[in-house]
């Protein structure tokens, strides 16, 4: 690389201290070890690691299904009060930036938070779950809340949640398989969407898959808009994935199948570490990328997402 990679690591996660130890809405470890509990509750922790990594841009998000589960009721207060907080984290520092969290199987509510959080917080972006109650994004409920993202043209991360069979799965091949099957329910999500009408419907819909769900690429390529003559046509629809690490064989794949343009450089921090720019930068590399290429992946294209909406509102003006 002539000039060091600029990085932006578009899946980090952190709970607002209402989340917490001793927060109204307190949520246990669970089954995280003791030191991710420690640094997904602690914002200085993920500003610490990423500066010595020499990372330049942390998304900073928390999901409904890590307070909720993936059914059931979702308390709108404790929604609000994350949203509320993840508007504050640039202010702590400008390494961050925080996308907004609702309940998009909620409907109207959803989107009503969702528009609030975009709109009047000023939050750069979305995170929703890819599945909720047996629902997924091609569901009825979850247009209100895409729509406002559309609107606004800000990015929806579509994260993975555990398959309602996880134990089964655990049983079968430890924690791998609870992993192959949010894996799957992130797959069916994207499935769900290029087999409907929304990319049509909202063309400023931006969506970010978690690399968990590759697998669902090999029932994407039997035809429709990822088919073999699409892609070899140069076709990219507005879906991006993220790499959750930097191994060179996955990378490799994804820009293969998506093109470089639609990956981006994401960890899944704090479950896995953050990236570092020297292991990125050789990963790339030996992935077969351009340096245009290797620096769209880092940062660029995530960049390019991020400022979608300010050029929105600079053309309006």
């Amino acid at each position: 690389m002539t000039t060091p990679l600029d990085i932006v690591d578009i899946h980090t996660h952190l709970w607002p201290p209402a989340w917490g130890p001793g927060g109204q809405y307190a949520k246990p470890a669970g089954s995280f070890a003791p030191d991710v509990y420690r640094k997904i509750t602690t914002l200085q922790a993920l500003v610490d690691e990423f500066q010595a990594a020499g990372i330049s841009l942390a998304i900073v998000t928390a999901t409904i299904e890590s307070l909720f589960g993936a059914e059931g009721a979702v308390d709108p207060a404790a929604v609000r009060e994350a949203n509320n907080w993840l508007a504050t984290v640039s202010h702590y520092d400008q390494s961050l930036v925080g996308f907004a969290v609702t309940d998009a199987f909620s409907g109207e509510e959803g989107a009503r938070e969702a528009e609030r959080a975009i709109g009047e917080l000023g939050l750069s972006g979305l995170v929703i779950d890819s599945s909720r109650d047996g629902k997924f994004l091609s569901d009825p409920s979850v247009r209100p809340t895409l729509e406002v993202a559309a609107r606004y043209k800000v990015p929806v991360f579509v994260h993975p949640v555990a398959h309602p069979n996880s134990q089964v799965l655990i049983a079968g091949a430890g924690i791998l398989g609870n992993s192959l099957g949010r894996g799957l329910m992130n797959g069916v999500a994207f499935l769900s969407v290029i087999q409907s009408s929304l990319l049509d419907d909202l063309p400023d819909l931006h969506l970010i898959f978690a690399t968990l769900g590759l697998g669902a690429i090999v029932q994407a390529a039997r035809g429709g808009i990822y088919g073999r003559a699409e892609r070899a046509a140069g076709k990219r629809p507005n879906i991006y994935f993220d790499t959750m690490g930097h191994d060179p064989a996955i990378i490799r794949t994804l820009t293969g199948f998506f093109g470089a343009e639609r990956v981006l450089a994401g960890t899944d921090w704090p479950i896995l570490a953050a990236l570092d720019r020297k292991s990125l930068t050789a990963s790339l590399t030996e992935a077969g990328l351009s340096e245009a290429e290797a620096r769209l992946v880092a940062g660029g294209n995530a960049r390019r997402l991020l400022e979608l909406r300010e050029a929105q509102a600079q053309a309006a003006e």
